[in-house]
């Protein structure tokens, strides 16, 4: 059996305590990532150690580990995509508070929330690392090309223009 991690827990204070969290998430969960996947099936391995740093800014280090079924925007087929992220958030009240964020660091926006559930912003990491145009690593075309017997698609080259400059030279 897995862990589940909490549904709300309170970021500042598990990192002043430097709380460490470790558990799944099925990806079932993730309303706003499975609308991205062909297949919600599967689970997140979740790491999150909370700590503070030398300046005082509360952190989060992550780790999150799943395989995500998407569509291939090449042959429309589903491909499998594993992703093994590591995050190191800043976490920080408000918006204005981004700017003062060392460069290390990506932000943890809480909008004054005292709590937030740990899955939220999984997802949301989850969803920035998937790629914009889903492909697979080979070179694959849509069904009806390989069905058709095709092996090559044919595109018709545009005319050169030093071509059209060749006959106006052999008119003379």
């Amino acid at each position: 059996m897995h862990q589940q991690l909490p549904k709300d827990i309170d970021p500042v204070r598990f990192a002043h305590n430097g709380l460490y969290l470790q558990g799944q998430i099925p990806l079932s969960s993730m309303r706003r990532l499975t609308e991205l996947l062909v297949s919600s099936d599967g689970e997140v391995a979740v790491e999150m150690q909370f700590d503070i740093d030398e300046t005082g800014l509360p952190f989060m280090r992550g780790r999150f580990k799943t395989s995500v079924q998407l569509e291939c925007e090449r042959c429309l087929s589903p491909m499998t995509l594993v992703l093994d992220l590591q995050s190191l958030l800043g976490i920080v009240r408000f918006e204005h508070a981004v700017e003062g964020l060392a460069e290390q660091y990506e932000p943890w926006v809480l909008d004054d929330a005292k709590t937030v559930n740990p899955a939220d912003v999984v997802e949301d990491e989850l969803i920035l690392a998937l790629p914009i145009v889903p492909k697979h690593d080979f070179a694959c075309l849509p069904d009806e090309h390989w069905q058709a017997g095709e092996t090559e698609i044919e595109v018709e080259k545009p005319a050169s223009p030093f071509a059209v400059l060749a006959a106006l030279k052999t008119k003379k």
